[in-house]
């Protein structure tokens, strides 16, 4: 069934609405460390900038949100993560954060707000999306992977989370190379010896009960 749903910017008249909806979410994780909820505070200099937050509704109800932030030459420019060149950074763009309601899941809203906030990026004139996702959540990884970003990066961020760093740089293609290794998502150690050695992370297995979701690795 399709989902009638409706996109559109956010204000900051959807603030209290995105602040009810985090709490839910947070509410229905399997692991809290997946999703870091924002303050009242931040979401505010969100909403102050324009085309910084994408909402999705069913009727007058928010189920979807997507956020970017562009964090100038701040310390935490995920594009010193993955070590791109001190000239490239103010060229970065955050996919700051994305989430779905637990009723309205498997309708590809996830990566429909990623694209359209990748467009968003590419029209301000920035060239580089970063973001970052837990090891813990495959279904994000899986999403993110989808819309052409790939792991460069894995550090430990806020409250000492592991954390995926992401990049697509938007005016080049990924090209694959010919040698590819794929290690298990929960697999920290394997993880950093691969990105050590020059390789991305591209893309996951299909979810299977009872199996662990690999995480496949190539050179670009």
């Amino acid at each position: 069934m399709t989902l009638p749903f409706d996109m559109k910017f956010l204000d900051a008249g959807s603030l209290a609405e995105l602040l009810e909806l985090q709490n839910i979410i947070a509410a229905n994780l399997p692991f809290p460390e997946i999703f870091m909820l924002h303050d009242e505070e931040y979401l505010r200099d969100v909403f102050s900038r324009d085309h910084s937050a994408i909402g999705v509704r069913v009727g007058e109800m928010l189920i979807a949100f997507s956020i970017i932030r562009i964090p100038g030459l701040a310390h935490d420019n995920l594009g010193r993560d993955i070590n791109l060149p001190e000239e490239e950074l103010g060229k970065v763009a955050h996919l700051q954060a994305a989430a779905v309601h637990p009723a309205y899941r498997g309708h590809g809203l996830q990566r429909k707000l990623t694209f359209a906030h990748l467009n968003v990026i590419e029209e301000l004139g920035y060239e580089h999306a970063c973001c970052t996702v837990s090891p813990k959540n495959p279904v994000s990884l899986g999403n993110y992977l989808s819309c052409g970003l790939a792991i460069e990066g894995l550090r430990p961020k806020m409250h000492g989370w592991w954390r995926f760093i992401l990049h697509r740089n938007i005016r080049q293609a990924n090209q694959l190379g010919i040698e590819q290794k794929r290690i298990a998502i929960s697999d920290i150690a394997g993880h950093l010896d691969l990105l050590s050695k020059g390789f991305k992370g591209f893309r996951i297995s299909p979810q299977c009960e009872g199996k662990q979701v690999q995480v496949f690795y190539a050179k670009f």
